[in-house]
């Protein structure tokens, strides 16, 4: 069947880039793997309890802000989007949108005459969002994703790379 030399080299050139590839996804699947596992148990659990900060100021702000108001800036929505989510980038993308929202709250709140009992609820929350949010951005995730993101951009990265996507770093 191999006789012919030129289908021969084509076979085993296939075999090789097949290899190659192979080898390459295994690798970087593993990387992706252990920033997956870093992302469900560093980051993910500070999602939810900033997602939970922020939700717990937006009910302080219903007191003081319209309906309106308080569905455009979207806080809930954005919890529920979240919580419903299940891709990294999704996520971090939702968290980014979140993280403007509260900001959006807590500057609004500063112009609007609240009782100081809610005026330090809202303040306690967004400091304990803020907190969280500190918390991944010193977690060992970042460092995590941020050397697989580096590899996917280096040697043989670009093998994979259409086929994984990078990690995004909350720091």
């Amino acid at each position: 069947m191999l006789k012919n030399r030129s289908v021969a080299w084509a076979v085993a050139a296939v075999v090789m880039v097949a290899a190659v590839f192979f080898g390459a996804w295994g690798s970087y699947g593993g990387m992706r793997g252990a920033a997956q596992d870093a992302f469900d148990n560093e980051i993910m659990p500070r999602v939810r309890d900033a997602s939970s900060q922020a939700f717990y100021m937006q009910r302080v702000a219903e007191n003081y802000l319209s309906d309106s108001e308080i569905s455009v800036i979207g806080i809930e929505r954005i919890v529920l989007d979240i919580q419903d989510a299940n891709d990294v980038g999704v996520i971090y993308g939702l968290f980014v949108e979140l993280n403007r929202a509260v900001w959006a709250v807590y500057d609004r709140l500063e112009d609007v005459e609240m009782d100081e009992h809610n005026r330090g609820r809202a303040i306690n929350f967004h400091a304990n969002f803020l907190e969280q949010d500190d918390i991944m951005a010193r977690a060992g995730y970042n460092n995590i994703a941020g050397e697989f993101n580096a590899a996917l951009g280096g040697n043989l990265g670009f093998l994979v790379r259409m086929l994984v996507d990078e990690m995004p770093r909350f720091d």
